[in-house]
């Protein structure tokens, strides 16, 4: 891993997934809540910047508590 923009390799993939069939790689990802997308060949695409900040740990932007008020003139 040298980049966090780079994009990991197919063997980088199963090794990390655990899996060979590209299905299940794409499981385990997406169970893991990292973002990819799924070539034409069926296999994930990624980047280790998307690994290693999975969407599902993420910190949404916090929403007003407060009702906007003006809305109601």
């Amino acid at each position: 891993m040298s980049n966090d923009n780079d994009i990991i390799s197919d063997q980088e993939i199963e090794r990390i997934t655990g899996y060979e069939k590209p299905s299940m790689q794409c499981k385990a990802l997406a169970d893991a809540g990292v973002w990819f997308l799924t070539r034409k060949d069926g296999r994930p695409s990624t980047s280790w910047a998307h690994f290693n900040n999975p969407l599902k740990h993420r910190q949404a932007t916090p929403t007003a508590t407060e009702p906007d008020w003006g809305a109601m003139d």
